[in-house]
């Protein structure tokens, strides 16, 4: 099975090596790009949106749309803070890159709290802990050490390495290793040896310091109605409460950016520091190792651009339109967001949300299909 994820990795790679994306298509798509992410907005209900697409390391869209609160006029800006959930675990993948590259971490190092478990399986989501119960656990505000030992007494499903099973409470074991390692906070850390050196100023895994911000998106969420037979009939947009019990959980879901800042950090990825991140540094993170059924299921509407979805070390990866596409989405209550890249073609989009809706995910496979050039499809219908 393995051999096969790798295979399938390195076909992609050879097949589109020679087929990247020029500019000047990137740039002759952003004025429909930003038409239909105004339509959209408008259509869902979304009060607030900020987008960066970012080519051959160069910001080449930054924008935000809408407000940070329904019913306040206050703009989304390109400096305005979002909490971005599991989007986090991106970040945290590139930190533990740079680590790793400075063998500062093995991860090969084994995750005291689960017996033969190593770093590599935790960034996977492959340690055969089951995955069930821990988020609402993690959302009662119960403490992370008390959660830590409910993951040491939980009964593994199956050996590490074999199968998938998406873990926020047990991802974030990564931060207790950062932290012993480097004998600092994972906040620290993720300060100096990342988010400082790119000037990410507006970045944090801390909610103290989030809930500082007057720059900073409110959250919404939708009320659905139901007609006959369950079925919805009508769906209004809401204010909503921010969710800050992932904020225990910072490595895996509880950093808030700007769309400022994330046009930095994938920026970065994409060739613009590579004193800091270059792709070498980050190759063996964004390779698939394991099949995600979860993604798979999600995308069961989409065959026709979506063949093969897996996870690498705290990326998710998929083949799109025969081009290896990486990304990672972050989902609380009141936000959405994703940052996503295609190596190959030096191009990524990031999309930061302040509505619990979908629409991130739609619209960057909207502009990827259309930067591509690949036949014509609808990602909003």
């Amino acid at each position: 099975m393995k051999f096969r994820i790798l295979l399938c990795f390195f076909i992609v790679l050879l097949v589109t090596h020679a087929k990247a994306t020029p500019p000047t298509q990137v740039n002759a798509l952003l004025p429909k790009f930003e038409a239909l992410i105004k339509k959209s907005m408008k259509e869902r209900q979304i009060p607030g949106m900020a987008v960066a697409i970012i080519k051959d390391g160069q910001v080449v869209f930054m924008k935000g749309f809408g407000v940070r609160e329904r019913g306040r006029p206050e703009p989304i800006d390109n400096h305005t803070v979002f909490q971005i959930g599991s989007t986090s675990k991106a970040i945290t993948s590139v930190l533990v890159a740079i680590l790793s590259r400075e063998k500062i971490i093995n991860l090969d190092d084994p995750i005291e709290t689960i017996p033969n478990v190593t770093l590599k399986h935790v960034l996977s989501h492959t340690t055969g802990i089951p995955s069930k119960g821990f988020n609402a656990l993690i959302e009662r505000g119960i403490p992370a050490d008390e959660i830590y030992t409910k993951v040491k007494e939980t009964i593994p499903e199956n050996e590490p390495g074999e199968q998938f099973a998406y873990h926020n409470a047990v991802y974030n074991l990564i931060e207790q290793a950062i932290e012993r390692q480097n004998k600092a906070s994972f906040e620290n850390i993720l300060q100096t040896r990342l988010l400082g050196p790119l000037s990410m100023n507006e970045t944090s895994s801390k909610w103290d310091i989030f809930a500082a911000k007057t720059n900073r998106a409110s959250v919404h969420t939708f009320k659905i109605s139901k007609g006959k037979k369950g079925k919805a009939k009508d769906k209004k947009i809401q204010n909503a409460s921010f969710r800050q019990e992932y904020n225990n959980f910072p490595a895996a879901a509880g950093c808030s950016s700007s769309i400022h800042d994330m046009a930095l950090f994938l920026s970065a990825i994409l060739g613009a520091r590579p004193d800091i991140i270059s792709l070498q540094d980050i190759e063996n993170f964004i390779k698939p190792i394991v099949h995600t059924p979860d993604q798979w299921f999600r995308a069961r509407m989409h065959r026709d651009r979506i063949t093969e979805t897996h996870y690498g070390l705290g990326w998710r990866t998929m083949t799109f339109g025969g081009r290896h596409l990486v990304f990672h989405a972050g989902w609380i209550r009141g936000i959405s967001s994703i940052v996503s890249f295609i190596p190959e073609e030096k191009l990524g989009i990031v999309i930061l949300q302040n509505a619990e809706e979908g629409l991130p995910f739609r619209l960057s496979m909207q502009f990827y299909d259309w930067a591509l050039g690949l036949p014509a499809k609808e990602w909003l219908d």
